[in-house]
């Protein structure tokens, strides 16, 4: 915009300048010499720097700012608690875990993820001879799928050189009272009446340990509501009880669908 308002200054100077020339018949000369020395003053001018006010300022050079480092917080170190050693474990979890691995409708991500969990303990010697766990998981090292015959064969090695290097250690068993014992039979009882197998079926076993565990191992008003939800609805619902039993329904989706809080 400067620049477009000098042009316009000089073009009106130099209007005037050939209006001048026009009317030096009839003007004095003093006149245009007066115009002429206006536009050589402006021109002048232009050439000259104008005034800034840099020269007010003093320039330094920029420092870097400093950067400030913020200490990382420490690691927050999560309590161990019982249930979280390895050499801590709950029967009835082993138990649980047996029965869904004996299960020949059983998928593999299952099977999988329990020969997982079994991984992360180291049953007693007392346990593995009661519960027969091992030879649940050593018959799964001739299974077709390669996961999972590679899978159990590491839970194997890894509780092998684990009683190889503890071998006098002394064991400690705590099992559930008689009277809890004795609700968890009656329930399988029903359950199987429901399923209409025989009593001690496989199906029936993975069925009421599931529901236990997911009641926190508590024989408890919820336990017992859910028990009685499954075996009515198993009883009138063939679809369901084919489903549950031929292994297109898994246990631990049927078990959520029908648990009571």
């Amino acid at each position: 915009v400067r620049g477009d308002l000098q042009h316009y200054k000089i073009s009106l100077v130099l209007i005037k300048i050939v209006h001048a020339q026009s009317l030096l018949t009839n003007s004095s000369l003093f006149t245009f010499l007066s115009l002429l020395h206006s536009l050589f003053t402006f021109v002048d001018q232009l050439g000259k720097p104008r005034h800034s006010m840099d020269k007010y300022l003093i320039k330094t050079t920029r420092k870097k700012p400093d950067i400030v480092t913020i200490p990382s917080s420490p690691k927050k170190l999560k309590q161990k608690t019982l249930h979280s050693l390895k050499g801590v474990v709950v029967v009835e979890d082993i138990e649980r875990l047996k029965s869904k691995l004996e299960l020949p409708t059983q998928s593999k991500s299952i099977i999988l993820s329990s020969l997982l969990e079994l991984g992360k303990k180291i049953p007693p010697r007392n346990i593995l001879l009661s519960t027969k766990i091992g030879h649940t998981v050593n018959k799964l090292r001739k299974h077709p799928d390669q996961d999972v015959s590679r899978s159990s064969r590491i839970v194997l090695v890894k509780w092998k050189n684990f009683y190889q290097d503890h071998m006098h250690r002394p064991q400690i068993e705590v099992k559930c009272d008689t009277k809890t014992e004795n609700l968890r039979q009656r329930g399988k009882t029903l359950l199987s009446d429901a399923l209409r197998v025989e009593n001690g079926h496989k199906i029936v076993d993975a069925i009421e340990r599931e529901t236990f565990h997911q009641h926190k191992r508590l024989v408890n008003p919820a336990y017992r509501r859910s028990i009685r939800t499954m075996i009515f609805k198993l009883m009138h619902n063939e679809e369901l009880r084919n489903s549950v039993t031929m292994g297109n329904l898994s246990v631990e989706d049927f078990v959520k669908e029908y648990k009571k809080s």
